[in-house]
């Protein structure tokens, strides 16, 4: 079996999605609700996205959205990452070795028994 990988979502005619594939973009539950450009660069956003899972909602950057609505989410990936296990995961930024949340999904979803 191959490693999970990222897949970079298109719109480009007959494109279509890899088998055994979850988009994890916005809209939807997996997406990160930190906008790049809005909030920060794009690693910015993936260091936020990494905080909110992890207990820390870092309100000065939340592109409008509620605590609420981080803990939402927070509690929707933590019940979830692991219907994503074994799978690639799409998202709109590009594969070119720079941070992307879908980055940090694989590795929760992929990680070894007894890792947090």
């Amino acid at each position: 079996m191959t490693q999970p990988q990222r897949i970079q979502l298109s719109r480009r005619k007959g494109w279509r999605m890899p088998e055994n594939t979850v988009t994890v973009a916005r809209p939807g539950p997996w997406g990160n609700p930190f906008i790049v450009g809005k909030d920060g660069d794009r690693a910015y956003c993936v260091e936020l996205y990494k905080h909110m899972l992890n207990g820390f909602l870092p309100l000065a950057n939340a592109g409008g959205a509620t605590v609420e609505s981080l803990t939402k989410t927070r509690t929707f990936i933590a019940e979830n990452v692991d219907t994503l296990r074994g799978k690639d995961l799409a998202c709109w930024c590009r594969v070119d070795g720079k941070p992307c949340h879908a980055d940090v999904l694989l590795k929760l979803a992929n990680r070894k028994a007894g890792e947090g």
